[in-house]
């Protein structure tokens, strides 16, 4: 079978700001939420592309798990003003709105929904695309993914497509410097989340795999570190790297049941991205590796990276999933449900919805081990009252 590795080119470190005089352009449209521009990042790329001579207009009405009316909006700007260059400045839901945007700029009567792999959009016949991360989790930057939200029914879906890779990431440590502490968490384990999924997804490769582990690595070893002292930039920069390998991962294998499951808590409880997929992660290393012994060699071998062995490799499995609790944790991240203040009530309203949507997504296809509403069903309720699985 023919694959391919596509990433975009990634400037890292201190002053990587600076790639910014290697761009040839003349009008920059900025896409970035309100919080982002209040902070002043959009306006910092802003000034140092007019020095450069371009026209730049920024838009700041991205926001958290965009609808596809508000990525219609900033299209219509964006042809108004005749952009040749979008920058996305901020977290995962700032870049989904931008390259949603991007799409319907080159394509206006599109329907995102039916956008497929496979598709000729010629967005480049429109205008190139810099990402600029201010979180360290998505990984959107480097991927070739969307994910963004039904107006009528808040449902979210998520589509690839290989045009959709960035033409530049830019991962600047001061851009993440004062993101909050439970921001820090959330983002920190969407990042490991895509990670480990990416090391199981059906799709797996070895491209994807190497990413992948160091990923894992040094989500372990520096998330507790940029968790304890926010103001800690090397451990800021290693997230960053962190959570744009994971992206790579995962933009090249996809991702799977956690994504399914936090997509849809998401959608109907409205819960952070993070916090949704990094909560539904082990349990799903727990029902994807029982009675699987492919699978559970895959989570086994990650496990041994981290210096945990267990007799079998199921057992070596369920005790990969208990060091993702242990780090969760130690960050302050919730490891159930509940803990993550949905009472039973609210819990109970939404079920039935909450597995209708992610027995309607898309990630659920990669999943190594096959499932259904009913097992669905089970596993939202062992969330809730976090309850290992056993199923």
């Amino acid at each position: 079978m023919v694959w391919w590795f596509l990433v975009p080119k990634v400037v890292f470190g201190e002053d990587a700001l600076d790639e910014l005089e290697q761009i040839e352009g003349k009008k920059a449209f900025i896409v970035t939420d309100k919080v982002i521009a209040e902070i002043g990042l959009a306006e910092k790329v802003q000034t140092k592309l007019q020095a450069l001579n371009w026209d730049v207009r920024i838009w700041n009405n991205a926001e958290a798990d965009p609808k596809v009316s508000t990525a219609k909006s900033a299209a219509k700007e964006m042809r108004s003003f005749g952009a040749d260059w979008i920058f996305a400045i901020g977290g995962g839901s700032v870049m989904d709105a931008a390259k949603a945007a991007w799409v319907l700029y080159a394509n206006p009567d599109m329907n995102l929904e039916a956008l497929t792999p496979f598709d000729s959009i010629g967005v480049r016949e429109k205008a190139k695309l810099v990402c600029i991360p201010t979180t360290a989790g998505t990984g959107s930057e480097t991927t070739k993914a969307i994910v963004v939200r039904e107006d009528e029914s808040g449902r979210k879906f998520a589509t690839i497509n290989s045009e959709l890779v960035a033409d530049l990431a830019i991962l600047e440590p001061e851009f993440v410097k004062g993101l909050p502490r439970d921001l820090t968490a959330y983002t920190g384990m969407d990042a490991l989340t895509h990670a480990v999924e990416a090391y199981v997804s059906m799709w797996k490769n070895d491209f994807s795999d190497a990413c992948a582990r160091q990923a894992i690595r040094m989500v372990f070893q520096w998330l507790p570190k940029s968790v304890d002292n926010l103001e800690d930039l090397e451990a800021r920069e290693k997230m960053l790297v962190a959570a744009n390998l994971a992206g790579m991962a995962f933009s090249n294998s996809q991702v799977c049941l956690a994504h399914s499951l936090g997509h849809s808590m998401g959608s109907v409880l409205r819960t952070q991205h993070g916090l949704a997929v990094g909560l539904a992660l082990p349990y799903t290393i727990e029902y994807s590796a029982h009675d699987n012994p492919e699978t559970a060699t895959h989570y086994s071998d990650l496990a041994g990276m981290l210096g945990i062995v267990e007799k079998s490799e199921e057992g070596t499995a369920r005790l990969f999933a208990e060091s993702i609790r242990n780090l969760q944790k130690s960050i302050g991240f919730p490891t159930s449900i509940k803990e993550a203040g949905v009472t039973e009530e609210e819990f109970e309203k939404a079920l039935d919805k909450m597995v209708e949507f992610a027995m309607m997504d898309s990630s659920i296809t990669m999943t190594p081990r096959n499932i259904g509403s009913g097992e669905i069903r089970r596993m939202y309720e062992y969330m809730f009252d976090g309850k290992r699985i056993d199923f």
